[in-house]
């Protein structure tokens, strides 16, 4: 008998449907010889007579592993979103960012590419004005500048450089400023001689060598403001007096 209660008793245990500390006290009583009480007796017959017989083959097997969201039925209620509703909400923000990026790098891109483009395609010529005497070894000079693209362009300065051999002797800074699409304006700006070069050169007691003569022109212009950025083209001496001369077409688009 004491041995079908304890059978009884355990198999109710490991159902859970029971007060299971209660059981245990009673199981562990048994074992230890000591008599159940009555009350105890009945508790478990009630137990027994509510509880399901169950054959061989209606005995569940061992249950496996399976993701806790299987089980899971969704709510038809507005207020109870459901795990395929959950997800894209959060990864909505994240999306919505990185296309908020992309669209701000092709911005900056764009703007720079732009800048760069006018900027390349500004165009200078020697304004015909009159030139007036800063120092001796200085004037005050004007200058054509052209912005023949249909972009803005803004830089800080223009300069030329005229070089022989390894020394400036000559230098040409126009001020800079920020020309419309199709459009041009007169710029001002100083014309200066190297003294020093010009002299030491006069020393050597040498033919004047063309070939030695070389001139390069810059632009500077600030990518955003701060970035700085230039472009920069150099010519034979000869050639570049000879565009100043008889500048060609597509010199200088703005105005004859």
């Amino acid at each position: 008998m004491s041995e079908d209660l304890v059978s009884t008793i355990e198999e109710l245990i490991r159902s859970e449907r029971c007060d299971v500390g209660r059981l245990q006290n009673v199981l562990d009583a048994i074992k230890n010889g000591e008599p159940v009480s009555f009350e105890d007796h009945q508790y478990i017959e009630s137990l027994t007579q509510s509880r399901p017989k169950s054959t061989p083959e209606d005995t569940p097997a061992e249950p496996k592993p399976e993701n806790v969201f299987d089980n899971i039925v969704p709510d038809s209620s507005p207020e109870a979103p459901t795990q395929e509703t959950v997800e894209p909400a959060k990864r909505s923000p994240a999306k919505k960012y990185a296309s908020i990026g992309i669209i701000v790098a092709i911005i900056i891109v764009a703007y720079v590419g732009l800048d760069v483009y006018a900027v390349n395609n500004l165009q200078f010529r020697p304004h015909h004005g009159q030139q007036i005497a800063i120092s001796d070894t200085e004037l005050s000079i004007q200058t054509d500048a052209c912005n023949p693209s249909y972009f803005p362009a803004t830089f800080t300065k223009y300069e030329i450089d005229a070089f022989y051999n390894s020394d400036i002797i000559e230098k040409a800074t126009v001020g800079g400023s920020t020309l419309s699409p199709k459009s041009a304006a007169i710029l001002d700006g100083v014309f200066a001689i190297n003294k020093e070069a010009v002299t030491r050169i006069g020393q050597q007691n040498s033919t004047f060598d063309p070939s030695k003569a070389t001139i390069t022109t810059s632009v500077n212009a600030p990518i955003f403001g701060f970035i700085p950025y230039a472009v920069a083209k150099k010519y034979p001496a000869e050639e570049f007096q000879q565009m100043i001369k008889n500048p060609p077409p597509g010199t200088f688009d703005c105005y004859p």
